[in-house]
């Protein structure tokens, strides 16, 4: 059944304006403006005997939904507009006999945000920006039931958002300025009256006369919706845990919404302003009545605990007229030498946002939440106009994230490590919503590169759940790819295909399927991705030497925040395209094409031979970072990055890597390199001393490289040596760098969390799914270590410990897959015991 979709009856339709773009006029329709706010409602009538239902929702925007007043589901999940996904809800146990009503916010961008793309051409130049799904479908005794949304339904742009209000910051969306005396608030309620609403209009352009001649045939909107695997974010309520001050604040009416809070001027601090300030921290019926004085608005500052992704609300009673103004932040004023303690929250610069909303209040007891989440650690409250007081029911925030199973464990004999591994998890779950998103507070974008450590992370720290999302965002990406074959190095979100991109996010991208594949054994995935990974070998062949090197790569070179040599043939750059080569060679044997993995071997053998002839430096025994592609002359610079890819993909002779291990793991010669903005400061650098250590994001790939060399008891003290001061703060979330200075929650940094539970654990799979797996511990550096890692087959327990020169490994695992066990260097097995789903070993150190 082809998907109807409904939208204003006032905005024009224009069916011939689509065709017009072959004469090149513009691809979008802007005429209906931005930042709209549309309310509709209308009824499906459920049978008696219904014994099931599903609710299917799709906006160009952002919606909320309320089933007979009941909040049922946000979304869609972002897509590209060309590949829309609609959410399906199951409400077979909302959906009641007869008339049931439902309420639909619906909030329209009109602007590329970093989660939301324009429609761009097609049906958008015809209907302009807006448009509404509801269906539901089930079963009913012996048959098929089915309703929708269509004309009438009734619709009504909603006035009590601010149109004109600024945006939160750099692809933000824009600041909710909200007016409570505008918008009846039984508006989502079964018994309200919307007569005076218009009708909905049903979203089909026909063609008359000589268009439907010329075969311009009839337009709808996303006329190829797909289902998404996503179920809704699953929610926790969270209340402050603290006041942390209340202060007078002396007013600045003159600056916009985005500015005023951060830039007014806090006085002395005044608790008498605010009557039993505790009750703002308790979750029952007290209330904390706040004053304003003539002059002055009143701020109040609270903290919560942990930091976490949510939407931030207030519960207030009032009179009516007051301005209420919240702003959170990812951290406290001072709080890791940000800004000053007992200070405000104010603005940080082009990195910073304005996560803000203005609440003007209507009389009575009302409570407003966020549109969309953010970060949310520190909560400032200004109250304005209120002489008489308002009544301060709640502050609180609506935490989101994806709803997953935490199936993984791991502990050790180091305190440390395990809270780094519980804290690494914690962070990549702020940053798992409707897509892998960099962090919380500043963007919220799917960048490709962060989803690549962020699945390695949670599928061995949560587990098979999360290979829906990691499964969206492999297809989001290829659904992505430029006419060129590199993808966009974030998306859905506002960079468009033409925009620039890193060329390196397309070789991860490449990697992470097969890491994908390895983990779930989903061959159906694979096959759908194949002709998308194999343009991007094409882009490589396009762009390779004679020597199989691709010299001055185009766009963003970017590998990661680090100042690493990327000029001529970059060794990194080229060891990623070895890596994604052989990755690609591997899935294409995998999917019974091997001409194409043959090829993919071929290409990355040339590849690899050219960079161990052109790149080593024997005088320094390490790989150079960057050769001139026409004399061959090698730079000076070196880098961890570089070499530790040489011993992950196995780049050049094996008799090198002693002296490579040496060299990248002397903390003399390691140093952190400047990369502003989010690196502003470096050690001082000698490139002809010096190797460039990696950062939090490449840490992934440097560890991995130097455990596979044999180097685990060094990794681990690297974690140690990095991290230690970060989590003596009291973070509970990880940084984008090892200085505060940029985004507190992102989940590239993470990675400590993956390495420790793959190599202590020693649990990987040799064929796709786990069917049949192998268990390597690594037990340098610990002297026990335990924990599970959760697979499709069921969850594989590994425990070791030392005992008197001996490990001792114990191992249970699912029936349906096959163990296998590799000794550690350096030890012979003394013993082993095999019993269904488990088996113990015993190892003897080699003397």
């Amino acid at each position: 059944m082809t998907p109807n979709f409904i939208w204003l009856a006032d905005q024009p339709v224009r069916h011939a304006a689509g065709f017009t773009t072959l004469r090149g006029t513009p691809t979008r329709r802007e005429d209906e403006g931005v930042n709209r706010w549309v309310l509709a409602r209308g009824v499906l009538d459920a049978p008696e005997d219904l014994t099931g239902a599903e609710l299917r929702v799709l906006v160009d925007g952002r919606y909320r939904l309320w089933l007979n007043g009941r909040p049922i589901a946000r979304g869609p999940v972002r897509f590209n507009p060309a590949y829309p996904r609609y959410d399906a809800i199951d409400v077979s146990d909302a959906l009641l006999p007869g008339a049931n009503i439902v309420a639909v916010l619906v909030h329209v961008p009109g602007i590329d945000l970093a989660w939301y793309e324009t429609v761009r051409g097609h049906w958008q130049p015809v209907f302009g920006d807006g448009a509404l799904h509801v269906s539901a479908l089930g079963q009913a005794a012996q048959r098929e039931w089915y309703a929708a949304a269509d004309e009438r339904w009734r619709m009504t742009e909603a006035g009590a958002w601010r149109r004109d209000a600024p945006r939160a910051g750099w692809g933000q969306d824009f600041i909710e300025d909200f007016d409570a005396r505008l918008l009846d608030p039984a508006w989502t309620q079964p018994g309200f009256d919307d007569s005076a609403w218009p009708h909905a209009h049903l979203m089909i352009a026909h063609p008359e006369g000589s268009e439907a001649a010329r075969g311009w045939g009839e337009v709808r909107p996303f006329p190829a919706m797909q289902r998404s695997e996503l179920a809704q974010q699953q929610e926790t309520v969270h209340a402050p845990t603290q006041v942390e001050w209340v202060r007078p604040v002396l007013p600045r009416p003159d600056l916009p919404v985005n500015q005023r809070l951060y830039e007014e001027q806090l006085e002395a601090s005044d608790p008498a302003l605010v009557s039993d300030a505790p009750a703002m921290l308790r979750d029952d019926e007290s209330r904390a009545r706040v004053w304003t004085h003539p002059g002055r608005d009143t701020a109040i500052l609270v903290r919560f605990d942990p930091y976490h992704a949510g939407r931030p609300f207030i519960e207030i009673d009032a009179k009516g007229g007051e301005i209420i103004e919240v702003a959170v932040a990812e951290a406290l004023p001072g709080e890791y030498g940000r800004g000053r303690v007992g200070d405000g929250l104010r603005s940080e610069g082009h990195l910073g946002c304005a996560h803000i909303f203005r609440y003007t209040a209507r009389a009575g007891r009302q409570r407003f939440e966020r549109f969309n989440w953010t970060a949310v650690r520190a909560m400032q409250v200004v109250v304005r106009n209120a002489p008489g007081g308002v009544d301060i029911l709640r502050l609180g925030s609506v935490g989101t994230d994806y709803a997953a199973d935490e199936a993984g464990a791991f502990s050790c004999s180091d305190p440390f490590l395990e809270r780094l591994w519980h804290v690494g998890r914690y962070t990549v779950r702020q940053c798992m919503h409707d897509a892998w998103v960099d962090c919380p507070g500043r963007e919220a974008r799917q960048w490709v590169g962060d989803g690549v450590v962020q699945f390695d992370v949670a599928a061995v720290s949560i587990g098979p759940s999360v290979y829906p999302l990691h499964r969206q965002f492999l297809l989001q990406a290829g659904e992505s790819q430029r006419g060129d074959g590199l993808v966009r190095m974030f998306a859905p979100g506002d960079n468009p295909a033409e925009a620039l991109t890193i060329p390196d996010n397309s070789l991860l991208w490449l990697i992470s399927a097969e890491r994908y594949f390895q983990e779930s054994g989903d061959e159906a995935t694979i096959e759908a991705l194949m002709p998308g990974l194999e343009r991007v070998m094409q882009w490589c062949a396009r762009h390779r030497g004679p020597l199989g090197l691709i010299a001055h790569v185009p766009h963003w070179h970017f590998i990661e925040w680090a100042d690493i040599g990327r000029s001529g043939e970059a060794f990194a750059f080229n060891a990623l395209q070895v890596g994604a080569l052989r990755a690609l060679a591997r899935m294409a044997q995998a999917t019974e094409r091997p001409r194409l993995a043959a090829r993919c071997i071929e290409m990355a053998d040339m590849t690899a031979v050219a960079l161990a002839a052109r790149h080593w430096n024997a005088a320094r025994g390490v790989y150079v970072d960057s050769v001139d592609p026409d004399s061959g002359v090698q730079g000076s610079r070196i880098s961890q990055h570089a070499n530790a890819l040489a011993l992950l993909f196995d780049i050049g002779p094996q008799t090198r890597w002693p002296q490579i291990v040496d060299a990248i793991t002397d903390s003399a010669k390691l140093k952190l390199t400047a990369a502003p903005p989010i690196v502003p400061e470096g050690d001082p650098f000698d490139p002809d001393v010096d190797i460039v250590r990696a950062n939090s994001f490449f840490q992934h790939f440097v560890y991995a490289g130097l455990a596979r060399a044999g180097c685990w008891a060094w990794v681990l003290n690297d974690l140690r040596r990095g991290f230690s001061p970060m989590l003596e703060t009291g973070t509970t979330t990880l940084w984008e760098s090892f200085h505060p200075g940029a985004s507190l929650c992102h989940g590239f940094s993470a990675t400590g969390t993956a390495q420790l539970s793959r190599q202590a654990l020693g649990v990987s799979p040799i064929v796709p799914g786990y069917r049949t797996f192998a268990v390597a511990p690594d037990v340098a550096g610990l002297s026990s270590a335990s924990g599970v890692i959760p697979t499709v087959q069921g969850p594989i327990a590994v425990a070791w410990q030392r005992v008197e020169g001996r490990v001792v490994v114990e191992v249970s695992h699912p029936e349906t897959c096959t163990p296998g066990l590799s000794v550690p260097a350096g030890f012979t097995l003394a013993e082993k015991t095999d019993r269904p789903g488990k088996f113990q070993a015993i190892l003897n150190a080699v003397t």
